[in-house]
């Protein structure tokens, strides 16, 4: 091959490369709107502090080149089939979650007596997927769900025969959804959060308290409606790590975004997918990098030792950040009349506080409720002409005022 060819061939590559940026949200495909992607390197992890570093990674528009144990076993699973496995990532009250590593397959098995319930979760999560497939991109371009795959049976043969391998010694066929799997934000974001968050006891043995194995499966869950300082006293952990309103607002987040964007979220989860959204939650997390094969004219600029450079489906080194909606085996159909408006009103209040709350006596809470109130109605305008969108608003802000002068039952 001539220097010339080699050059232009070399050229090729790098432009690929370049374009794959616009795919590094791939996996985040509910978004909708993958323009302005934010890289960050390694430099600018050096040059920043923590609440920069939160800042722009948390942004919704963000992905970084990272490494860590976890991403390194990921990618040597999915380059070496024989090292795959199922670890446990997390339990809830309903089911229990297993990550297949070198896949985005989650597995979530029902807790003892909770079968019905975890089928719910199921039926409910395809209905709220569905619901966000047919909206307008305007509406979810800043919330991601996973994928909602299988419901297994323990009778299914194929699926738990293929996957005793990987499985722990011991493990029952069961009930079980297969989804894709929400992954942890990245170490420097954990990094970050230890810096700005942590009280001095862990930030003097940060290293030791990032290599802790309960602090590896990161999810930022985002209290919106939760103000209040962090007591040094409290034990502090990464896993769901509860991430309030003002600790967000000191690390320069745009809460604003986040307030709006899950008022459309609860909008079409009511009135697209028709669940009043009881016990959902709203967490950041991450995706590897999902490649498209190029296409024909690239490949046509390639040969095929360049062409096989490009065509690994996962890059777990490279990870886009974004909010993701989950939790659905809570959530229940609703009626139209009085008594859906009130189980709207009691899901919202049963939730953990991600929505902003009316009546805060703080000012920057109450331009929040604000936010999240006019986007909610905005985009349940654009689904419904009932009149119930004002009245779940009118009768949130009513249970907002009780609450706030102690005369609710639900406080």
């Amino acid at each position: 091959m001539s220097r010339r060819q080699q050059s232009r061939n070399d050229s090729s590559i790098d432009s690929i490369t370049e374009s794959l940026k616009s795919l590094m949200a791939t996996g985040l495909r509910y978004a909708g709107d993958l323009s302005g992607l934010t890289f960050l390197d390694e430099t600018f992890l050096r040059e920043h502090g923590p609440e920069q570093v939160l800042h722009h990674m948390l942004s919704t528009k963000s992905y970084i080149l990272t490494t860590s144990t976890l991403v390194e076993k990921n990618q040597d699973a999915y380059n070496h089939p024989e090292m795959k496995s199922f670890v446990k990532v997390g339990q809830g009250q309903c089911g229990t979650v297993w990550a297949l590593t070198g896949t985005t397959m989650v597995l979530k098995v029902p807790n003892d007596g909770k079968k019905d319930q975890l089928y719910n979760d199921y039926c409910q999560h395809a209905a709220v997927e569905e619901a966000f497939r047919s909206t307008f991109s305007v509406f979810r371009r800043h919330i991601n769900l996973p994928s909602c795959q299988t419901w297994l049976g323990p009778h299914n043969e194929l699926f738990w025969k293929d996957h005793a391998k990987f499985l722990p010694k011991g493990f029952q066929s069961t009930y079980g959804i297969v989804s894709t799997r929400i992954f942890p934000v990245p170490l420097p974001v954990c990094s970050a959060i230890v810096d700005a968050c942590a009280p001095r006891s862990v930030k003097n043995n940060k290293e030791s308290f990032l290599a802790q194995p309960e602090n590896k499966d990161c999810l930022i869950r985002i209290y919106l409606g939760r103000r209040q300082e962090r007591s040094s006293m409290n034990a502090f952990r990464l896993r769901n790590f509860d991430m309030t309103v003002n600790e967000m607002e000191y690390s320069r987040l745009d809460t604003h975004l986040y307030a709006e964007s899950m008022g459309h979220a609860l909008a079409i989860m009511h009135w697209k997918a028709g669940v009043d959204g009881n016990d959902v939650e709203f967490v950041f997390g991450s995706s590897p990098e999902i490649r498209l094969r190029p296409t024909a004219a690239e490949l046509a600029c390639l040969t095929a030792d360049q062409a096989e450079r490009l065509s690994s489906e996962l890059d777990f080194k490279h990870r886009s950040l974004g909010i993701w909606l989950l939790d659905f085996d809570q959530c229940q159909r609703f009626e139209e009349g009085p008594q859906g408006v009130k189980q709207l009103e009691r899901a919202f209040y049963f939730n953990d506080p991600y929505y902003p709350r009316p009546a805060s006596k703080d000012p920057k809470d109450r331009v929040l409720w604000t936010t999240f109130k006019d986007s909610y109605l905005e985009a349940s305008a654009e689904f419904t002409d009932s009149k119930m969108p004002q009245q779940f608003i009118d009768a949130v802000e009513a249970e907002g005022i009780k609450r706030s002068s102690g005369r609710s039952l639900f406080g």
